[in-house]
């Protein structure tokens, strides 16, 4: 028996490595958990040749479970017909509190396929010396950064059309405008970036506003209920106040928050659960806002910066989206004003656009058209409301 389980240890540890090779090689999360359970049913039918008994039976249920597993997602995958993002491994990594984060300088090459082999985009991303997204602005005066999410990073588009980069054009680029957004980041990544002093050398430098786009659906990152959640900051109400609780995966640590995040990654949660989970809740909404409040309060005090949030309201958002019914739009609007910060309405009306020239077809990130009108919108305002810009 002393044998067999010094086997089983040196065969747990080269799947572990194998997984390990796996996820920094694949580009294709898709492919990636299906790796994962090919290492695991060959483990557990390695284990089945060595043990015998009770740790037979349990390795060949292991097995089994696995195999039944892998064809599950073999046949969504195919029934579902979703489309695959591949990105360069490598160029994405974890940063610190925050989630994930480019890991590298240079071009990042990006490419979404649809389930019959038409291409939805083929984009390169520009991360500059600062692990940013490229802004072609002002080198020196006034600092406007933006944080935010995937639609603010600028996800299936090039450099030249993001927000951002729109934003810096629009005002004759005599800013220095920043992208500090990051795909499948939040209002908490905004808030947990102005605590820990994540960006203090590109902030400090003549900071004079700072610009959030988001949406209500952003209450199920900041409340951990998003898949891409997990890795990121998780934040609680107390007493009125919100208070840091540590990374949303230290809700289930180790083995079974590994065996969560894998669960979450399968086309059998995405197809099956996700839209049955929990829909948002009061509290939800109102830990949301507050986040928001928070990081603005924090802008004022650390940087005597205001914070403009470019409010995206929820019929323009994903159909998985669900409103608790005790908010709408204009209530959420009328607390964040309440709360200090600067609001626009980011709403679009779409009947006055050609069919499929504000969202990517196949996609639902924004183009570069309403990456623009957005930018106009920004300019607009802060022309009118914002008198302490002006460069000097």
């Amino acid at each position: 028996m002393g044998s067999a389980v010094i086997r089983a240890a040196a065969a747990f540890a080269i799947a572990l490595s194998a997984f390990t090779a796996a996820y920094v090689s694949i580009e294709q999360s898709r492919y990636i958990v299906l790796t994962t359970y090919l290492i695991l049913f060959a483990l557990f039918f390695f284990y089945v040749a060595i043990f015998r008994g009770r740790a037979r039976d349990l390795s060949l249920a292991g097995a089994s479970l696995v195999l039944c597993l892998s064809a599950l997602e073999l046949a969504i995958w195919r029934l579902a017909g979703a489309p695959m993002t591949f990105k360069e491994k490598g160029s994405w990594a974890p940063k610190a509190e925050l989630g994930w984060s480019p890991a590298r300088a240079g071009v990042i090459h990006e490419k979404k396929v649809a389930a019959n082999g038409d291409v939805i985009y083929d984009v390169t991303n520009t991360i500059d010396a600062n692990l940013t997204r490229k802004v072609v602005s002002a080198e020196a005066g006034p600092t406007i950064a933006f944080f935010g999410d995937s639609m603010t990073f600028g996800a299936g588009l090039n450099d030249e059309d993001t927000l951002p980069q729109s934003f810096a054009d629009v005002t004759g680029r005599k800013y220095r405008v920043l992208n500090l957004a990051v795909t499948a980041y939040g209002p908490q990544q905004f808030l947990r970036a102005l605590e820990v002093d994540a960006f203090d050398g590109l902030l400090k430098k003549d900071p004079r506003l700072f610009i959030m786009l988001t949406a209500p659906w952003h209450a199920a990152r900041t409340s951990c209920v998003a898949s891409n959640s997990w890795l990121g900051p998780s934040y609680d109400l107390k007493d009125g106040k919100v208070v840091y609780l540590g990374p949303c995966s230290a809700q289930a640590p180790g083995i079974a928050g590994f065996l969560r995040s894998l669960f979450r990654s399968t086309e059998a949660f995405k197809f099956i659960f996700e839209s049955h989970e929990r829909s948002l809740k009061e509290a939800d909404i109102d830990r949301y806002i507050a986040i928001l409040i928070r990081a603005g309060e924090i802008a004022r005090q650390k940087y005597g910066v205001p914070t403009l949030i470019l409010f995206l309201p929820d019929d323009l958002a994903s159909a998985h989206y669900r409103l608790g019914p005790g908010y709408g739009n204009e209530d959420i609007m009328r607390k964040l004003r309440e709360g200090g910060l600067l609001v626009v309405n980011a709403f679009i009306d779409a009947s006055a656009y050609p069919p499929n020239s504000l969202i990517i077809p196949g996609d639902g990130h924004p183009t570069g058209l309403a990456n623009r009108i957005w930018a106009k919108q920004i300019k607009t305002y802060i022309d009118s409301e914002v008198a302490d810009l002006t460069p000097n």
